[in-house]
């Protein structure tokens, strides 16, 4: 039986051995996985540990959406930190705006990967006090420790400072050490 054409790249076990770098970056040029073969069969794929997270992001997000856990729940907090329900908060149109971008980027019960979430709320213009190498390490560590990861939003808009309080824990059922389960984000206005 002749193999079929694949249009992805492809490697055998022996280039792995020789040179598993190597595979890796055809698979960040190619922006796919790179199946590798043993003897004319596929003995596997290699991706990129980027590719990976995504994949497993966009796997949790699908499963969250299929199982309507994709409405998060995000509960804006009054100065002295009394939680209100959302619906009789009146937001500002900015801060209402912000909700709906975590909102889209993050879904509540789902696990997702300490890099990963630092990556979507910075974009978003949050900043933490991660700092170097070690601070997906920090950030794991200040959520053992007190249950939730705080962001400091960048911009003051109408002169208040806005905190991001992500509620969480790490997910046990991974088996990368930095993921963990998203349960809330709160936004605080002083």
């Amino acid at each position: 039986m002749p193999l079929k054409k694949l249009e992805v790249p492809t490697t055998s076990i022996t280039e792995v051995k020789k040179s598993p770098m190597d595979v890796f970056q055809q698979a960040r040029e190619a922006g796919t996985g790179v199946y590798v073969f043993n003897r004319e069969k596929v003995a596997g794929v290699m991706l990129t540990q980027e590719q990976y997270e995504t994949l497993l992001q966009e796997l949790a997000e699908k499963r969250a959406i299929l199982e309507n856990q994709s409405n998060a729940k995000v509960v804006l907090e009054k100065e002295q930190n009394e939680a209100l329900p959302a619906s009789s908060v009146s937001m500002s149109p900015y801060l209402e705006e912000l909700f709906n971008q975590i909102r889209k980027e993050i879904v509540s019960g789902s696990s997702i990967s300490a890099k990963n979430l630092d990556e979507k709320l910075v974009t978003l213009g949050f900043i933490t006090k991660k700092s170097g190498f070690g601070g997906v390490n920090e950030m794991l560590h200040e959520l053992n420790e007190t249950g939730k990861m705080l962001y400091q939003y960048r911009g003051k808009p109408a002169g208040k400072s806005i905190l991001a309080e992500v509620i969480g824990e790490p997910d046990n059922q991974s088996q990368l050490f930095d993921k963990l389960i998203i349960k809330k984000i709160h936004l605080v206005e002083n």
